[in-house]
């Protein structure tokens, strides 16, 4: 969905071919046979998956059509995006394609079906609750040089032009209901209701 949405934008913006913005591992740069794949790309990796903590305590409950449905409350996930430009034999182009990333994501921080075309592309099936409630929140993650040498070196390469971003709220939840009853319309307390 971002993919291409950026990869549209860096088409306009600097008359690259379609498929200039991928999914891979920059990881795998360095190993043989599978870096000519990730040559002169603009490559999304995703590095970590947090827990967001302050959307923990949401309801094991939900009234639907006056019935309540108990449930696991959803999970809500940060996701730690890292956008390379891999041109190794063009810096240039390199910082060129990464200010484009920046640019991209200043002009829009907020995903959802209503702001970005190929995002609705993506879903078939619109009526989902789940897939309509959807949203990305892109804030730019600043590392100090510490973290950025522990990331390259955990990434097994050399460090090329590179962002980090933290998608925000990323909510996942199984369509399990664990038990569904009525309201409660009633209390009875030693035998007398009240």
């Amino acid at each position: 969905m971002i993919r291409a949405e950026l990869d549209n934008y860096v088409n306009d913006r600097l008359q690259l071919p379609l498929g200039t913005v991928m999914l891979g591992n920059i990881a795998m740069m360095e190993s043989e046979g599978n870096n000519i794949d990730l040559l002169n790309k603009a490559v999304i990796t995703l590095v970590n998956i947090e827990e967001e903590s302050t959307l923990k305590n949401a309801p094991h409950y939900r009234v639907i059509n006056g019935n309540t449905r108990y449930e696991n409350p959803p999970v809500v996930l940060n996701l730690y995006v890292l956008f390379t430009a891999n041109f190794p034999t063009q810096y240039g182009n390199a910082l060129e394609v990464l200010s484009t990333i920046l640019e991209f994501f200043q002009g829009q921080t907020h995903f959802n079906l209503l702001n970005s075309p190929a995002f609705a592309s993506s879903f078939p099936d619109l009526k989902e609750p789940q897939i309509v409630d959807l949203k990305l929140i892109a804030d730019l993650y600043t590392m100090t040089f510490e973290q950025i040498n522990h990331l390259w070196g955990s990434l097994g390469g050399k460090q090329i032009p590179f962002a980090m971003y933290k998608m925000r709220l990323v909510k996942i939840q199984a369509e399990k209901v664990l038990q569904e009853g009525g309201p409660i319309s009633e209390i009875v307390t030693n035998n007398k209701a009240v």
